[in-house]
């Protein structure tokens, strides 16, 4: 017999599969990895970690495991949990488990007339198959087997969470130790290598949802703006004669006008955009400019545009201008602090059921609103004077410049 080891990580790409349930493992999802060496040649098998079950009479320690110290706490629990014999098995995808335990009564939706039979469909699911359908919905896909049978059901019932209004980017997800409210836990920021936290809270019944689809479906496509739709019939005239240099930049043009996110860095757009027209040629070697705009825009999806709406309608215009501030200091690397401050204090003003006369009064001691201090609370005044205020002309004169 050769030697063992073991190692856990987020996986590389969707491209494996699990050696027990043989379904595939999905790009970042959490892998456990069994490493066994015969006569020098290595071998690593891939599991899902409920299917990483141990064998009777074999003692496993989170130790043991290559990789444990860099998981998320929620991971590294699943991990502990292995080893001590208490994660729940996953029957092979291929035959799923009904569960014989009636639908728990404690679900946000028990009330509901469709959430028996929602529930027993998606209990009889195996893990891998339930995150394949969150994933479907670009939802959260964390925790244990209930809490992913929770939120199936609730998109089956009532659709999918769209990613939150306030800061377009973070999943939204219900709030720890209540049943009908939704926060969101904010985003990581590709652009600052860092978590930005967000603030957003809203009641489940608020939010606007989205056409729950099935596994199978996949993701759905991004909705690009009209620009963009009636920009993916661009006229390949216009390419006609042009050096492959050249091509790239108008394209590079044609997609910005589309609403693709591509880098501001003008190299980098360009060699996505000369990647994008290599890999649409047709069978004569010829690119086809529309296919590598649709490309593009799949790749870099215009931004979603959030509906940030105030609960008192003529709160609308403090509400917007504080949100392009928010947006305008992320983008332009300004202090978290500021960005998360203005975010939180935003929520607290959209949530607001009378009209504001006074940002002044929003800081004062008998009449303080939770999260607006002094420096927002003049803001608002000066919005509520001249229709905006000073700090934000100077950040959009800023990003102008760029």
């Amino acid at each position: 017999g050769g030697r063992m080891s073991r190692s856990v990580e987020y996986a590389k790409s969707g491209r494996s599969s699990c050696k027990k349930c043989k379904v595939k493992i999905a790009k970042d999802e959490l892998r456990v990895g069994v490493v066994t060496v015969n006569e020098d040649v290595e071998m690593t098998s891939w599991f899902h970690p409920q299917c990483a079950q141990k064998k009777r009479g074999v003692e496993m320690t989170p130790s043991e495991f290559a990789g444990y110290d860099e998981l998320r706490p929620e991971d590294r629990a699943t991990i502990d949990q292995l080893c001590s014999g208490e994660l729940a098995a996953s029957n092979s995808a291929k035959k799923p488990r009904v569960s014989s335990d009636a639908p728990p009564t404690d679900d946000p939706n028990s009330e509901h007339p469709g959430y028996a039979a929602a529930y027993a469909k998606y209990v009889a699911l195996p893990i891998p198959v339930l995150k394949a359908y969150l994933g479907a919905n670009d939802q959260l896909k964390g925790g244990a087997k209930a809490a992913l049978v929770s939120q199936c059901v609730d998109g089956e019932l009532h659709g999918a969470l769209p990613r939150c209004p306030l800061c377009e980017f973070g999943r939204l997800k219900t709030a720890e130790g209540t049943k009908h409210m939704l926060v969101c836990p904010g985003h990581f920021s590709e652009s600052a290598r860092v978590w930005r936290t967000c603030g957003y809270k809203a009641e489940a019944a608020k939010a606007s949802r989205l056409p729950w689809r099935t596994a199978e479906e996949g993701p759905r496509a991004v909705e690009a703006e009209p620009a963009a739709a009636g920009g993916a019939q661009l006229d390949a005239a216009q390419f006609d004669g042009l050096s492959p240099q050249a091509a790239a930049d108008r394209l590079v043009s044609v997609a910005r006008e589309a609403g693709a996110t591509l880098s501001a860095d003008e190299t980098t757009a360009r060699i996505a955009a000369g990647t994008a027209l290599n890999a649409s040629r047709d069978e004569e070697g010829k690119p086809e400019p529309a296919k590598a705009l649709r490309e593009l825009l799949a790749k870099y999806p215009p931004k979603r545009t959030a509906k940030m709406e105030a609960s008192h309608p003529a709160n609308s215009t403090i509400v917007a201008l504080l949100k392009e501030y928010a947006d305008l200091m992320e983008k332009l690397g300004e202090n978290v602090h500021g960005v998360n401050g203005t975010r939180k204090a935003n929520v607290a003003i959209m949530a607001l059921e009378y009209e504001i006369t006074s940002g002044k009064a929003l800081a004062a001691a008998k009449t303080k609103v939770e999260g607006v201090g002094a420096s927002t609370a003049s803001k608002i005044d000066e919005i509520l004077t001249t229709g905006t205020f000073a700090k934000l002309e100077e950040m959009r004169a800023r990003a102008a410049a760029l």
